[in-house]
Order: C-alpha cells, then sequence, then structure tokens
C-alpha cells in the first residue's frame, strides 16, 4: 500500500521525537480534522506495521493511563533506516520533550512567537547534547532568542545537573559567537525547580547568568521576558 504524504509526516515525526502520544500527532498532524480521524490513520499505520505502539502514557498523580504511545513499526524503521530494537515501555522523557514542542507551536499559533528553528538532540561540542534547542522571533517586542532547553524528570543527582551545565559552559568558552543560547531546565514541579535553583546559585557568577529554571506552565510566559 502507498504511504500518502500525511503518513509520511507522522513517521518522520515520531522518528525525530522517539516516542510521540496519540495526543501530540493529532494536534500536529490533524488539526484541521475531525476527531475520527486520526484514530482511523493510527490504527491503518499500526495494523501495517509502520508504527508501533508501545502502551499509555500514564496520566495525573494517581498514574492512570492516558492517550496511546507510538514508535516506528517494523517497516517504518526499515523505510527511515532506524536501527536498533523496538523499545517496550513508553519514554516518557522523549513525550515531555514532545509536550514542549508542542507548546511552542501552540504559542506560535496564537501569535506570541514565530519558531524559526529547532532540533532534539542537538550536539553542543565539546560534551553536551541539548534536549531540545529552538531559536524563535517575538514579533511583538522585535527581537529574537535562542535556547538549549533541558527536560528534567526530577531523575538526575545534582552532580548531573552540574556536570551539564559545566558542559554548556566549556561550550561558551569556546564559542565565536557574539551571544551563546541561554541553558533553560523545564521541570514540572516546584520542588525540583528550588532544587535545580539552589545548584545554579552555588555556580560561579558568571555560570549563573546562562542558566535558567522554569516550570513547564510558565515556559513561555517566561522566555518573553528573558
Amino acid at each position: 500500500m502507498e504511504l500518502t504524504t500525511r503518513d509520511l509526516t507522522i513517521l518522520s515525526l515520531v522518528h525525530t521525537f522517539t516516542q510521540l502520544s496519540s495526543t501530540h500527532l493529532k494536534e500536529l498532524v490533524f488539526f484541521d480534522r475531525s476527531h475520527s480521524v486520526p484514530d482511523v490513520v493510527l490504527g491503518r499505520l499500526t495494523r501495517l506495521r509502520y508504527l508501533s505502539r508501545v502502551g499509555r502514557r500514564a496520566t495525573g498523580l494517581q498514574g492512570g493511563s492516558g492517550a496511546y504511545t507510538y514508535q516506528l513499526g517494523r517497516y517504518g524503521r526499515t523505510l527511515l533506516g532506524v536501527e536498533g530494537r523496538l523499545s517496550p515501555n513508553v519514554n516518557n522523557h522523549a513525550l515531555m520533550i514532545a509536550d514542549t514542542y508542542l507548546e511552542l507551536r501552540r504559542a506560535e499559533k496564537a501569535g506570541v512567537l514565530n519558531l524559526t528553528r529547532w532540533e532534539i538532540e542537538l550536539p553542543v561540542p565539546p560534551s553536551v547534547r541539548a534536549d531540545l534547542f529552538v531559536a524563535v522571533d517575538f514579533p511583538q517586542q522585535q527581537r529574537s532568542g535562542a535556547y538549549f532547553l533541558e527536560i528534567d524528570l526530577s531523575t538526575e543527582a545534582p552532580i548531573r545537573i552540574r556536570e551539564k551545565i559545566q558542559g554548556y559552559w566549556r561550550a561558551a568558552e569556546s564559542s565565536e559567537a557574539n551571544d551563546f543560547p541561554f541553558v533553560v531546565f523545564v521541570v514540572r514541579h516546584e520542588a525540583r525547580k528550588a532544587e535545580i535553583g539552589r545548584i545554579i546559585r552555588g555556580l560561579p557568577a558568571e555560570q549563573q547568568e546562562m542558566v535558567r529554571v522554569f516550570l513547564f506552565a510558565e515556559l513561555i510566559p517566561q522566555l518573553i521576558q528573558l
């Protein structure tokens, strides 16, 4: 069966993020279609093994079942030249990266910003990778900004957070650009925000200026002010 342009867009997005929930795909690809269309399309791609359902994304404090999560299936991986095994587990980190990207797209649709460039797992030599790099224009403020977004699930120890920041600092020191992007940790909970905030305050002053930590819910308003 020949795949449509929309099918290929879906496979490309799933490949880029590693995993996406049906909620992500419905808003990114099927925003102008009725609610039944994405279920039909995703079901067809799954039956044909271009996509594979990993499971349902946990939702809420009690960990209840949420939207289905998808990764590339056998034939989707073959089509896009992806090696390695299918994951047996939902990748919550990948899904939160997608949440963040979707939030930026919503802000773009609302006219708050224009997303001019974005990249997942962008290498930042010599030693770190940005979970999500974004470059944006803020039309109302007539300015631009670039940010290395670190998507944090409260699982990494303080020493690992410091190592990441040190890696970005080494990159900033070796950069020939006039302005080095801000490093922004995106977190879900106030307690984690406070913890990373304490780590940042323990850094040298010049490194503190480079790093911020924002709640997911406040990300867009804070980027506008940064």
